[in-house]
C-alpha cells in the first residue's frame, strides 16, 4: 500500500510538472505580414508567453522613399526611415510599449510610446474553418478606422495576438481587413524554454497623445516638401488624406 501511494504521488509531481512546463513555454509565431496600400511586405514575429508578447516587423527587402499609384489609380506617398530595427510592440493586458517613428524636422526620429491597451469590441462568430491544420473560430473587428475579419484557434489558448490585437481567447492564424488591402497570416509555430520578450527601448520617450499629433502632421509635411520641388506654376491639389497605415484613426 505504501509502495502503492509512493507511485502516484510521484507520478502526479510528475504529471504536475510536465503541464506546468508546457504551459510555461515561450510560444514563438511567424506572419506574413502585407499591406497593400503601402506596397508593403514584411515577416511578423510574435512571442507570446502567459502575461506578455512582444511583436517585431521585420522588413523583406529595403525601401525607399516613392511615389506610386494603387490599383484604382490613386496616388500615394511612401517615405520608410532607414532604421535597421522595424517596428516593435510589447503588450500587457494593460498597456503597449511601441517602437515607432515620427517625422520632425525634415528627417525621421525614433520614438518610445506608453499606450493604455485599448478596448476592442470583439464579435465572435459561429463560422468554423480548418487553417493550417488548425480548427479556426471567426471574429470580427472595427478598430480605428478598419474592419477586420480574424480566424483563431481556442486550440492554442493566449489572449495576445501580432501588433496591438488582444482579447480573443485563442491564438490569431488569419487576419484580412474588409477592403483586402491588410492581411496577416501564420506561416509558422515554435515553442521555445528561452524567454525572448523584451521591452522596446531605443528612442525618445513622448507620450500617445504627441505620436498621435505628428503621424496626423507628417502627410502634411510631406506634401509641403513635394511642392517645393514642381515645376515653377505647377500645382498638386489632394482630395484624400486618409491615412494608408494599420490605423486609420485613433479615434
Amino acid at each position: 500500500m505504501k509502495n502503492t501511494m509512493n507511485f502516484l504521488v510521484l507520478f502526479f509531481f510528475i504529471l504536475t510538472s510536465y503541464c506546468y512546463g508546457q504551459n510555461n513555454k515561450l510560444i514563438v509565431a511567424s506572419y506574413d505580414f502585407i499591406n497593400k496600400n503601402e506596397n508593403k511586405s514584411e515577416l511578423v514575429k510574435l512571442f507570446i508567453n502567459n502575461k506578455e508578447a512582444y511583436s517585431e516587423f521585420l522588413k523583406l527587402k529595403s525601401s525607399k522613399d516613392t511615389l506610386y499609384a494603387d490599383e484604382f489609380e490613386d496616388i500615394h506617398f511612401k517615405k520608410e526611415p532607414n532604421d535597421s530595427i522595424g517596428k516593435q510592440y510589447y503588450l500587457t493586458s494593460k498597456n503597449i510599449i511601441f517602437r515607432d517613428h515620427i517625422y520632425t524636422e525634415g528627417k525621421f526620429v525614433a520614438v518610445i510610446v506608453n499606450e493604455k491597451m485599448p478596448s476592442f469590441n470583439w464579435k465572435l462568430k459561429t463560422d468554423t474553418l480548418t487553417l493550417n491544420n488548425y480548427l479556426c473560430n471567426k471574429a470580427n473587428l472595427e478598430f480605428r478606422g478598419r474592419y477586420y475579419n480574424f480566424w483563431y484557434t481556442t486550440e492554442i489558448p493566449t489572449q495576445f495576438g501580432p501588433w496591438k490585437f488582444f482579447g480573443l481567447p485563442g491564438l490569431i492564424v488569419k487576419i484580412e481587413s474588409e477592403d483586402k488591402s491588410i492581411f496577416f497570416q501564420l506561416t509558422k509555430l515554435e515553442y521555445k524554454n528561452k524567454n525572448m520578450i523584451v521591452k522596446p527601448s531605443l528612442g525618445k520617450q513622448i507620450s500617445f497623445k504627441e505620436y498621435i499629433s505628428f503621424q496626423e502632421k507628417t502627410l502634411d509635411d510631406f506634401i509641403e516638401k513635394l511642392k517645393t520641388k514642381l515645376p515653377r506654376g505647377a500645382t498638386i491639389k489632394v482630395y484624400n488624406k486618409e491615412s494608408i497605415s494599420l490605423e486609420k484613426n485613433y479615434d
